[in-house]
Parts: structure tokens; sequence; C-alpha cells
């Protein structure tokens, strides 16, 4: 039996808890807050509601931490009535899941578009599994992207694959050398102006709204429960060249049961590389 745990039954928490519902690719989905009332209103909802979808997964609510135990993956969302986890409070919800051992063998996705800084202090000082911790608001964002590249060359979103690296919204590149669009080159179909125009407004669209992030948490996991071929971008901690650890940014990932499974190398130009090494120091 495949269990997901939601840290957090707010705006974004709620969204990831209905875009799993809805999907039915998990088994039980648990909302954890400490209003109680708020989660286990919101699990009511979505399981009156499973049957009109389709959708057989269970949803539960709980005001115990504890409950994330045994869930194959763990998102980090936002407390009912406030902004997403961060800070010190943030940090010690993350430092507690470890003490409870919740952490041992889950996926912790860490779904808010702030939470790359909460990820680096829990590798730094809590020497977490840079393998088991993944933040996915750069995938919500890379799905605005699409959107706005099909509007641009009038085809349907699913035609176009790209990926977005870096720390967004300043220090962020779209490798548009091997997007495309229906198998064919990007760079074929719009034109330079086109493509700038379209990083821009991107970087004013920083950061992505709950229901995107709720979202897009979702994917992830389950991505973690029954895994994907497919490439997400993902915060993520990569190992330098000289084998030491660079911070968390943006970069393209597939997911499995045991977190992330491999990172692919993008083709960079040489403007893209110059922002990328900024990035990495």
């Amino acid at each position: 039996m495949s269990l997901v745990a939601i840290v957090g039954a707010g705006e974004m928490g709620g969204a990831a808890a209905r875009a799993l519902a809805l999907r039915a690719r998990v088994d039980v989905i648990r909302l954890i807050d400490e209003k109680d009332s708020v989660a286990a209103g919101k699990a009511l909802d979505l399981t009156q509601s499973g049957p009109v979808r389709g959708s057989d997964a269970r949803v539960e609510a709980s005001a115990d931490l504890a409950a994330a135990a045994g869930a194959s993956a763990i998102v980090l969302a936002d407390p009912a009535g406030s902004s997403e986890w961060s800070g010190e409070r943030g940090f010690a919800a993350i430092r507690r899941l470890l003490k409870l051992g919740c952490l041992e063998d889950a996926v912790l996705i860490c779904a808010g578009a702030g939470q790359r800084a909460l990820m680096q202090q829990g590798f730094d000082e809590l020497h977490l599994s840079r393998r088991r911790v993944m933040g996915s608001a750069p995938e919500a964002l890379t799905a605005t992207a699409r959107a706005l590249v099909a509007i641009e060359a009038r085809v349907a979103s699913n035609q176009v694959a790209l990926t977005i690296i870096g720390n967004p919204p300043d220090k962020m590149v779209i490798p548009w050398a091997e997007a495309s669009i229906g198998g064919h080159s990007i760079a074929s179909m719009l034109t330079a102006a086109q493509l700038h125009r379209l990083e821009t407004r991107l970087r004013g669209l920083w950061p992505p709204r709950p229901s995107a992030l709720g979202t897009a948490a979702a994917l992830f996991c389950e991505a973690a429960v029954t895994g994907s071929r497919r490439l997400f971008s993902a915060f993520v901690a990569l190992d330098r060249d000289n084998g030491t650890n660079a911070p968390v940014c943006a970069w393209p990932i597939s997911i499995g049961p045991t977190g992330l499974e491999r990172i692919t190398a993008p083709v960079l130009t040489g403007r893209d590389r110059v922002i990328v090494d900024e990035v990495l120091e």
C-alpha cells in the first residue's frame, strides 16, 4: 500500500492532496496539520468527491507529525492559515521528521518556492540524504514555460519539451538548444527575440501560485512511489567535479522510489554556462 504524507494543510498542501486524489495513483494520502479541523475538513471533502471523480484513493487527516511514518513520499507544504514552511519553524519540522525516523525510507519533497534555503540548511546541519530530498517548485515554473512556448508557437503544451536550471528568477537558464516542439528544435521554430521575450516574462512569474506548486509536488510524489522515466526540473544538491557539494539549485532529474535516480547534463551556450557557473560556486 502506497502512502504519501503532506505536512501542512494550507493552500499548497490542499492542492497537492487534491491532485493526488484526482489522479488516484497513490493508495493513501495523509494531510497533517496542527489545525486538525482544517486537515479533516479537506480530507472529508476529497473523500466525498472521490466517487464522483472515479477515484478510490483514501484521504486521511492527522494533527501528529508522527503520522508521516511509513510514507514513501513526504511533502513539506504550508501550514493551514500560514505561508510555506520556512526559517526556524520549517527547520524544526524537518528536524522532528528526522528524529521520528520518518525520513529513513521516504523521499522528502519541499514544495515551496522559497524552500531552497531550507533544503540547504537541512543538508548542511542535519546531513540529510541529498538523494532523498528535492524541491519541486522549479517544475511548476517549467510547466508555465511550456504553456508560454505553446501559445507563442500555436501548438499544444504537451508537444513542448524543455527544462529550467539555476536559481529562479534572476539566475535562471532555459537550455533552448535542446528544447523541442513535437521533436523539432524550438530554435528552428521561434526567433531569438521570441525566446528572449519568453524568458523575460517567465522571470516575472516566479514564484508560482500555491495551486501550481502543490500540483508539481503531487507529480514528484507519484514518481517517488511508482518510478518514472520523465525528467523533472527540481531543486537538488549536485556534486562538483572536485567531489565537493554545490549549493542547491534547479536541475533536470529523474525520480524513483529511492529518490534522485539520474541527473541530466543539459547542453549550454557560453552565456548559459557563465550563469550556471555562478550558481554552482
